[in-house]
């Protein structure tokens, strides 16, 4: 089964795509750009901002956990894996590594 990386990096979004996976790592990284609080009655809807502000190791510790709870609104991703690290611009760099199941398959 495939893997994919995103990232919490703004990117232009691939409307063109006719891609199921495409659409679904599209989707998964919508959920991930999403902070927490910002969808209208779906609070809980997004990552939560305030793991920002955590120090560095604590932030690692919370991560997996806190974007599985993310993925939870794409059923079809599975989170394998997510690290953080600082850029050069001293900006949280966030990446999850998922891993796509889809029962059609396009």
């Amino acid at each position: 089964m495939p893997k994919f990386l995103i990232n919490n990096r703004p990117a232009a979004i691939a409307f063109e795509s006719e891609s199921l996976t495409d659409r679904t790592v599209q989707n998964a990284k919508n959920l991930l750009m999403t902070r927490m609080g910002e969808v209208p009655y779906d609070r809980l809807r997004g990552f939560d901002p305030a793991l920002y502000d955590l120090p560095m190791p604590e932030l690692r510790e919370a991560l997996l956990p806190e974007i599985d709870r993310v993925m939870l609104w794409e059923p079809d991703v599975t989170v394998t894996g997510a690290t953080c690290r600082l850029d050069g611009n001293g900006e949280i760099l966030i990446e999850a590594e998922l891993l796509i199941e889809l029962d059609g398959e396009e």
